[in-house]
């Protein structure tokens, strides 16, 4: 089997947004197959019973070595987005937790595993959990004065917050909960380093809880200003998410972060609007912000809706399904910056409720990106980013094998944000590497972390960079890079590296799930890396370089008119292309010229949707691109 979907690549040095192509079954692949997924009843709390080279570069070989953090038989490390699973100090220390056990029959000692890098050592392979009682989907948090924060629900469905002050023990306690809680993040702020703001899920209808003012499974927070003594906020719901509506959150689709006083918190849901809520005040008060606009808000699979409302997109051609949509696939991270800036990434796949007796959410898996959004944008203005790319270089993606997908998420899924003390920003998320399939007999195309960064707050960001490479990983050079490496999670804070923490499995899928292909419970690892920042950032330069053009764009994001402004060699005529998102040339100028001097260019952009496009500018054998927003 041999599947070839084209991507629309603008020339070799172009970015792709997207592209046609529909999650395979094993052995049985049609262009028209969709993937059936169940809403409520694919996430697990880890309480259910137990049944059994490129066109890119690669930094040096001693950067790329792999790091074990711990052994897990259990590995479903998350339902959808990650969270905060790795923290840098600043001065070469890394911590790390992860979801932990090494009873496969069972899972008893199920809990949060723990590691430390220090003076360039991780510590020996932890045999145990860190909290008294058995939990599950860890999540960590560090307060300036080094206190150590670890959230995790306990099977009483309680929020279970493990402390230990630097150089102490760790004690366990529970957050006050008027209702069962699962799937907590936390993340600490104040301006005294002493506020942890924690979010939580609502237990599911499906899973034994009940409706909370008439929603399920619905995002809750909680705060406490005195370090985890006492919470003075407990079980209130974001500003606005009521049942007239909201039904419901993604599970594990959302995410928290705090920097001094303001903190944020994003929601996502695949069929509604997915919200960022932000407070300048510690938590006191909050405004909504518009992410991510849904085409048809407020819905459940199976209550109809007319295609004829819905919002022109010509991707539904592509898909040749009339009721397919833009939605979520409930992987999402947010980073609050040292200016008060909010950003925020999630995934996204294209969904569909043709069949309204099923009772699901119809999935087009890998028609997928990673989405970036921050608060100096208007609402609904997220950019895509993050991409599944053609390491080959042949303008297609070619994919011999199957997807593997991991409960909510699409292909182009876990995005996780670092960012530097020059405010660089920095995105791991996980993809599908082309060139490696597990094995030839499972015939899986494996899924591996890719990296990008930006130097402009966002506006712009790097091509991805594959983060594992055959040829420099020691001693598992011929195995680690054919393993499935997923559920990545990076420090917050990154410095000359970007500090990634993710889980490798020689097998596609989870051994958790019991009509999953993965029957090995054993062979799971948790692996760091550090990725040097600047080969992060230098492909963004090389690019330049290369193409031989100077090239400036404004204003960006334009409304009526984009300025272009380049040098190149030569005084040939010069052409300026734009590329909508799915690679199509929308719009088309020559201009002629005599000069070699810097060429000024009016482009008329007021006939466009608001969006995200891909501006090329050739002048004779050269070119250079540039992602532009147009907003009116």
């Amino acid at each position: 089997m041999n599947l070839k979907p084209f991507i629309f690549l603008l020339a070799n040095l172009c970015l792709s947004y997207g592209y046609a192509q529909v999650l395979q079954h094993p052995k049985a692949f049609e262009p028209s197959q969709i993937n059936i997924v169940p809403l409520l009843d694919q996430s697990f709390t880890g309480f259910e019973r137990h049944q059994y080279e490129s066109i890119l570069k690669v930094p040096p070989a001693e950067n790329q070595l792999l790091d074990l953090v711990g052994t897990t038989v259990y590995d479903l490390q998350s339902n959808n987005g990650v969270g905060h699973r790795v923290y840098n100090d600043g001065n070469g220390n890394i911590t790390a937790v992860y979801n932990f056990s090494l009873n496969p029959t069972g899972y008893a000692d199920r809990g949060t595993g723990y590691n430390k890098l220090e003076n360039g050592v991780w510590g020996a392979d932890p045999t145990s959990r860190i909290e008294s009682v058995r939990t599950g989907s860890t999540n960590l948090a560090v307060a300036p004065d080094g206190t150590e924060y670890v959230f995790a629900h306990t099977n009483t469905y309680e929020i279970n917050m493990s402390k230990r002050v630097l150089g102490g023990t760790w004690t366990d306690s529970q957050i006050p909960s008027g209702n069962p809680v699962v799937w907590a993040r936390a993340a600490v702020g104040g301006t005294d380093g002493k506020t942890i703001h924690v979010i939580a899920c609502t237990l599911p209808v499906s899973q034994g809880g009940t409706l909370y003012n008439g929603m399920d499974h619905i995002v809750l927070y909680y705060r406490s200003l005195d370090g985890g003594l006492t919470w003075d906020i407990q079980d209130m719901l974001m500003p606005g998410v009521e049942a007239e509506y909201f039904f419901y959150n993604d599970i594990e689709g959302y995410a928290v972060d705090a920097n001094g006083e303001n903190v944020s918190v994003f929601v996502t849901s695949s069929w509604n609007h997915s919200m960022l809520y932000v407070s300048h005040d510690n938590g006191n008060t909050w405004e909504s912000r518009m992410v991510f606009e849904s085409a048809v808000a407020n819905y459940l699979p199976d209550l109809g809706y007319d295609t004829l409302s819905l919002p022109p997109d010509p991707y539904r051609e592509v898909l040749g399904d009339p009721y397919a949509i833009l939605g979520t696939d409930g992987s999402v991270d947010v980073l609050v910056d040292d200016q008060g800036i909010t950003h925020c990434w999630y995934g996204t796949q294209y969904i569909t409720d043709k069949f309204l007796n099923d009772g699901v959410t119809n999935v087009y898996t890998t028609n997928s990106s990673i989405r970036y959004f921050n608060t100096n944008l208007d609402d609904n203005m997220s950019i895509p980013v993050g991409y599944s790319p053609d390491l080959n270089n042949n303008q297609m993606l070619d994919l011999t094998g199957n997807v593997s997908r991991y409960r909510g998420v699409a292909m182009n899924t876990f995005p996780s944000g670092s960012i530097d003390a020059a405010g660089n920003l920095y995105l791991t998320y996980c993809g599908v590497n082309e060139l490696y399939t597990l094995n030839a007999v499972l015939e899986w195309q494996a899924r591996q972390p890719f990296i990008i960064g930006s130097k402009d707050g966002g506006l712009s960001w790097t091509d991805p960079q594959v983060v594992l490479d055959p040829t420099l990983l020691g001693a598992d050079s011929l195995e680690i890079p054919n393993w499935e490496a997923v559920f990545n999670s990076t420090a917050k804070l990154a410095d000359d590296k970007v500090h990634i923490v993710f889980q490798v499995d020689k097998s596609p899928l989870t051994n958790v799930s019991a009509s999953s292909i993965d029957k090995d419970p054993l062979d799971n690892t948790i692996r760091y890396l550090g990725f040097p920042t600047a080969w992060v950032l230098s492909s963004a330069t090389n690019k330049i370089e290369k193409n031989n053009v100077d090239l400036l764009v404004y204003p960006n994001p334009a409304s009526s008119e984009l300025v272009v402004l380049f040098t190149a060699e030569g005084k040939q005529a010069s052409r300026v292309e734009i590329y909508d998102m799915y690679g199509r040339k929308i719009q088309e100028r020559i201009y002629a010229s005599n000069t070699t001097e810097r060429k000024n260019v009016r482009v008329p952009v007021n006939n466009l949707a608001n969006g995200v496009y891909q501006l090329c500018v050739y002048d004779g054998n050269v070119l250079a691109t540039q992602k532009v927003i147009i907003s009116h």
